[in-house]
Parts: C-alpha cells; sequence; structure tokens
C-alpha cells in the first residue's frame, strides 16, 4: 500500500521540478545578459553615455540599447531618435542593425501578439525593429497618398538584416492606419539612462 501511495507523490514532485528548471534557467540567462551588459557599459563609459534594457531580443529577452545622435532632455529625462543595439548571446555581445531615425518622434516602445518593438517615425510613417533568432527584424509602413507606382508605394516592407523578405506594397490612408494601430504602445518614449556607476549598478536589481 506504501509503495502505491508513493508512486503519485514521485510523479508530482517530478512535474514540479520540470516546472521549475525551466524558470530558473531564464533567470540566470536574463541575469547573465544583465551582467555583461553591466560590464560593457563599464568599459565602454567614455564612448556610450546614454543607454537602456529593452526586452526586445529572442523570446522577449533583454537587449541593451545605446543613444546616439542628437541627444533631446525634456523636464530632466533624456530621450534619443537612434540608438545603437546590442545583443547577449553564447556567452558574448553582439551588436546588431542600428536603429535608425525615420522622423521626428523619440524612440518608444510598442507590442503585438507578445512581442516586444522600438518604434519611430511619423503620422505618415512607422519603423518597428526587433530580434528574433539573432536577426534584426523591421516592419516599415508608409502612408501612399499618390496614385499606385509613386509616393513609396514599395517602401511597405519587412526585413531581416536589411533584405527585404516581404513587400505589402500600396497602403492606403486606410489600411496604413491599419497596421500602425496593430501596435500597441507600452511606452510613449523611452527614456535613456546616463551611464554611471549607480546606473550600471541597478542594472541587475530591475526586474523589467
Amino acid at each position: 500500500m506504501k509503495s502505491k501511495k508513493f508512486i503519485p507523490f514521485l510523479f508530482i514532485l517530478t512535474l514540479l521540478l520540470f516546472n521549475t528548471v525551466p524558470a530558473h534557467a531564464a533567470q540566470n540567462k536574463t541575469q547573465s545578459s544583465k551582467k555583461a551588459y553591466q560590464q560593457f557599459l563599464y568599459k565602454n563609459r567614455e564612448k556610450n553615455k546614454y543607454f537602456q534594457i529593452v526586452n526586445i531580443g529572442n523570446k522577449n529577452t533583454p537587449v541593451l540599447i545605446i543613444g546616439t545622435g542628437k541627444k533631446e532632455a525634456v523636464n530632466g529625462k533624456t530621450y534619443f531618435n537612434n540608438c545603437k543595439v546590442y545583443t547577449f548571446s553564447d556567452n558574448h555581445i553582439k551588436q546588431m542593425e542600428t536603429f535608425q531615425n525615420y522622423g521626428g518622434r523619440f524612440i518608444s516602445l510598442k507590442k503585438k501578439k507578445g512581442k516586444y518593438y522600438l518604434c519611430n517615425g511619423g503620422s505618415d510613417f512607422s519603423s518597428l525593429y526587433t530580434i528574433k533568432n539573432g536577426k534584426a527584424i523591421t516592419h516599415e509602413y508608409f502612408n501612399c497618398h499618390s496614385a499606385k507606382g509613386t509616393d513609396r508605394t514599395n517602401q511597405s516592407v519587412f526585413k531581416k538584416d536589411k533584405k527585404i523578405i516581404k513587400n505589402l506594397g500600396y497602403l492606403n490612408a486606410e489600411k496604413y492606419r491599419k497596421y500602425r494601430d496593430s501596435y500597441k504602445i507600452v511606452k510613449s518614449s523611452i527614456i535613456f539612462k546616463q551611464n554611471t556607476h549607480s546606473n550600471r549598478k541597478n542594472i541587475l536589481k530591475s526586474n523589467k
């Protein structure tokens, strides 16, 4: 009788172990990447003045972004239109494609179907950037005001490491807004932190 009662107990214990180990592994991987970013920022503190950590990596893992170009200060907070992007994989940091300025707005953070994206653009164009399987993925949308064949008809595209993988063709105002609004705002503007000892130390404390 005792052995029969013991078997269900072992089964439950096995399930708990299988559910717990992946969670710890993911947490350890996140901490490892953040530790690597912390060390990278320290080594490059003279040239990388402003940074932020955003979860746009593969399976929403943390990615380091460095503000580049013109710095904008608003109410004591720092914003950028451009940024360099770094990921952590195979125990080293890799620089990805730069996220370029497509308009006068600050870089924001958006989400679609559980995936996070950097976003930039204006009222009639929108560029989104994420990372999947070690590749930079960009979604670029343009509102075509003119007839087909003109006015950015061929510029609404999906790219993988700058190579076009899908062309959406002509987007009128209605189609453009449908695509643009399918990404939900998470942060209307990403606030960049100064590369100081205190801010680098806080990287490991952050759960975001």
